[in-house]
């Protein structure tokens, strides 16, 4: 037994004598700006590794449209909306919407982890799983996912190997955020590993609901984040981002059509739980 634990302290000093003396660079593409717990830890450590993650550069327009997803995304979760959590909820006030590569609105999905008693089932896990069972692809190439809260490792971890192009998250997770930089993360110079392949840019939405919803919840002392999203001050954030999404004006005409897309999609989508499969706007008919 000693020799066992005597090994793995070897290993855990020889592994921070590593990390101590490595002095490479850093890049964090997607939130350069921001100051995160894995940015601090680096800071301190004098370590700094680099990221492939590509750079995010969106034309205004763009933006724009990245705006009208992200508020669909608030208000296809204000549409079923939870006051508590547990086995007799949906689940997480979390969800998600699936563009594809022509700006197209294809699939939406919510958090059901308390209905199906299963904590696999993310947003994001049942969008991408319910839309693919739905039509003749078996992967998501330059597909784009806009989700309500920043995607954890598992969401992370599945949008990396079904080839999505970007996500777009509305609320900021400092627990279980950073999954997609990390898969990033070139860590070679330290000895550790190459990027993960299949990069998915990853960025938070320039929408006022992501802002004040970040705001509100550094403010937090007690309990995490899924329990804060039943609250009341988050409810009241919720609906402020459907009256931004209903009163939304473009200020560029070819995103007249996507913004009357996105208010029918929501029409369609139910509120309430559906199991999957499900082919009510996933995809729409």
């Amino acid at each position: 037994m000693r020799s066992v634990i005597s090994d793995a302290v070897t290993r855990t000093l020889g592994a921070v004598v590593l990390l101590s003396a490595c002095t490479c660079t850093t890049t964090r593409t997607s939130k350069s700006n921001e100051t995160t717990p894995l940015r601090a830890f680096a800071d301190t450590q004098n370590i700094q590794c680099p990221s492939a993650m590509p750079a995010y550069d969106p034309t205004p327009a763009q933006i724009e449209r990245d705006e009208i997803f992200t508020l669909l995304a608030y208000a296809v979760v204000r549409k079923d909306w939870q006051t508590k959590r547990g086995p007799s909820s949906r689940g997480y006030n979390i969800g998600s919407v699936l563009v594809d590569s022509e700006d197209n609105i294809v699939c939406w999905a919510r958090n059901s982890v308390g209905v199906t008693g299963n904590k696999t089932q993310h947003g994001e896990v049942r969008i991408m799983t319910n839309y693919l069972g739905n039509v003749p692809a078996t992967s998501l190439p330059g597909y784009k996912l806009y989700t309500t809260l920043e995607p954890c490792a598992m969401c992370s971890g599945m949008m990396t190997l079904q080839s999505v192009a970007l996500t777009v998250y509305g609320q900021t997770d400092p627990g279980f955020g950073d999954a997609l930089e990390r898969l990033e993360l070139d860590s070679t110079s330290c000895g550790g590993y190459r990027p993960y392949p299949r990069a998915v840019i990853s960025v938070p939405s320039t929408t006022n609901a992501r802002k004040t919803l970040d705001e509100e919840y550094a403010k937090v002392t007690r309990g995490g984040i899924t329990k804060w999203l039943a609250s009341q001050t988050a409810k009241g954030i919720y609906d402020d981002a459907y009256q931004d999404f209903i009163s939304y004006d473009v200020k560029y005409r070819e995103n007249g059509p996507i913004l009357e897309a996105a208010h029918a999609f929501l029409d369609a989508v139910p509120d309430s739980y559906t199991a999957i499969p499900y082919t009510n706007s996933c995809p729409p008919q």
